[in-house]
């Protein structure tokens, strides 16, 4: 008896759970079946008229662009070019074929670059080699040439001595002095464009002698004129400070030279003034230094010293330039 009332409570149990899990709705199903009111926003909806409106007006605005369809049949200026141009009149190929020659040329066309003569590569290698031989064998002589164009002391002593100028370092920087000037010219007349009737090695080789030429010739008439007028000692000196002004300027321009024959021709006007002023610099310090000197040992009338400036100065640069059309 006791076994079927823990049967029946069972039973009971069961059938009490069970009608508590039909009793739960489910909510995914009552989503589906139960309607959806929407809520409408003002403000969303003004901003979407507001938009339909512009659209609206923008396509009003382009569809007034065009009065009317234009026509189909018009003219086509391009169009009718392109006809003209590649239309075969009558089957006539051959006439057709001629408005189109093939180009037998591969190279493609342009302005040619400006390149430097390779001779003048060589020439200052040479320079640069024949300077160093120079240093390597006659260090003595260089350093007093260098430290006399700046100390009067030493100047003294070399006029005194009187033996750099009849030695062979004299000749090797006298030589040395013509052919830096000369390279120096012929860069410069290359690049004013100035015409000679030869060119090349020729012309530097033409000039390079000129400056040697004339410069030889300006220290003979000073001689000439010091044993003439009895002013040797003066003239000697002075003959001395010529000399180591032209040295000194030989080494100066060569790093110039260098430099011009190697960098770009749009600095070549560059080195060209730079030029100008070490030359003007040089004779100033020249004229400055044998002027004091002569001046305080000597009296004359300074009409004299302006006759010589113009005469002996100013006259061989002039004839230089002129002879050589700058």
């Amino acid at each position: 008896m006791g076994m079927f009332k823990r049967l029946y409570s069972i039973i009971l149990l069961l059938f009490l759970v069970k009608s508590f899990a039909f009793s739960q709705t489910d909510s995914l199903r009552l989503n589906l079946n139960t309607p959806v009111y929407q809520t409408y926003d003002s403000a969303g909806l003004a901003r979407r008229a507001a938009y339909r409106d512009s659209m609206q007006a923008i396509r009003d605005s382009l569809s007034v662009v065009w009065v009317k369809t234009p026509d189909p049949d018009r003219a086509n200026p391009f169009l009718d070019s392109l006809i003209s141009l590649y239309k075969v009149e009558n089957l006539d190929f051959s006439a057709w074929a001629a408005r189109f020659p093939k180009n037998d040329s591969h190279n493609k066309y342009g302005v040619v670059r400006p390149k430097g003569e390779t001779w003048i590569i060589a020439v200052i290698l040479f320079l640069v080699i024949f300077f160093s031989i120079v240093r390597f064998f006659f260090p003595a002589e260089m350093n007093s040439i260098i430290m006399a164009f700046y100390s009067n002391q030493i100047l003294t002593r070399i006029n005194k001595e009187d033996s750099l100028f009849n030695s062979w370092p004299f000749v090797f920087f006298y030589l040395l002095f013509g052919l830096i000037i000369g390279l120096y010219l012929y860069l410069s007349g290359k690049y004013m464009q100035l015409s000679y009737p030869f060119d090349g090695f020729e012309l530097f080789l033409f000039l390079s002698a000129l400056v040697i030429g004339l410069f030889t010739f300006k220290i003979i008439v000073l001689r000439v004129l010091g044993f003439l007028f009895d002013v040797k000692r003066l003239v000697r000196e002075y003959v001395s400070v010529l000399y180591l002004s032209y040295f000194n300027a030989a080494i100066l321009f060569l790093p110039v030279v260098i430099a011009f024959s190697l960098t770009s021709s749009r600095y070549a006007g560059i080195y060209s003034y730079i030029g100008i002023v070490m030359v003007l610099g040089i004779f100033v310090v020249q004229f400055l230094r044998a002027g004091a000197n002569i001046l305080s040992n000597y009296k004359f009338p300074k009409v004299y010293l302006i006759i010589y400036l113009c005469a002996l100065e100013f006259c061989p640069l002039i004839i230089l330039f002129k002879v050589l059309g700058y």
